[in-house]
């Protein structure tokens, strides 16, 4: 497998985040990442950084976004949008390193509750191009 950086989805998140008021998310500790010759059944997939090694060497908590290419850049940017609003959702309100299962109290990461929040994400965004 291979990586590397992915600016341009990092400064997509980062706007995600800003419009969708996601005050929880610190986007300087979010690293998004393409990853080549994956053979997960997935667009992406989020990791976060465990307490233990949080502490054993004194960093802050962290999480690393990969998109698995080539599959999600042929994705239309809407849909695109809507993998980057599910990982995030994965992001627990404590911003703790920990990730959010698809299933927990309060919050079901599917279909439906991610279109919901990627509606508010396009009003927010077509709000903020008609500003004056």
């Amino acid at each position: 497998m291979r990586w590397e950086p992915a600016p341009d989805l990092h400064a997509r998140m980062a706007r995600i985040v800003r419009a969708l008021e996601f005050s929880h998310v610190d986007p300087g500790r979010v690293h998004c990442l393409r990853v080549y010759g994956a053979r997960a059944n997935a667009w992406a997939r989020i990791w976060g950084l465990p307490r233990v090694f949080q502490q054993a060497l004194r960093i802050p908590a962290a999480y690393v976004v990969e998109f698995l290419c080539p599959g999600f850049d042929r994705l239309p940017q809407d849909e695109q949008d809507r993998v980057i609003i599910h990982e995030l959702l994965h992001i627990p309100t404590t911003f703790s390193g920990g990730v959010r299962p698809e299933r927990s109290r309060g919050l079901r990461i599917d279909r439906r509750t991610v279109e919901r929040y990627y509606r508010r994400y396009r009003q927010a965004a077509d709000s903020a191009a008609n500003a004056p």
